[in-house]
């Protein structure tokens, strides 16, 4: 009688434990998912910069990103 108690009382315990180490290996998969997701939205592009000229001169320009305007193109 004692006997079948404790076995059912280790084996109660050995099932929480092992759900709560189901229940980490969710999280962690969990946790990594979303860490991919943030970092697929935060990737930034360096802008393009053109210079067209020397500084100073006529038709000096400058551009910074995707612009796309007919004074910046050769």
């Amino acid at each position: 009688m004692i006997f079948g108690f404790f076995k059912k009382l280790i084996q109660y315990y050995i099932d929480k434990l092992v759900n709560w180490m189901r229940m980490q290996k969710f999280n962690l998969q969990l946790d990594n998912e979303i860490k991919k997701c943030h970092d697929s939205f935060e990737k930034k592009e360096k802008p393009k910069i053109r210079e067209v000229g020397k500084f100073g001169e006529d038709g000096w320009s400058i551009s910074i990103g995707d612009i796309d305007d007919e004074d910046t193109k050769n």
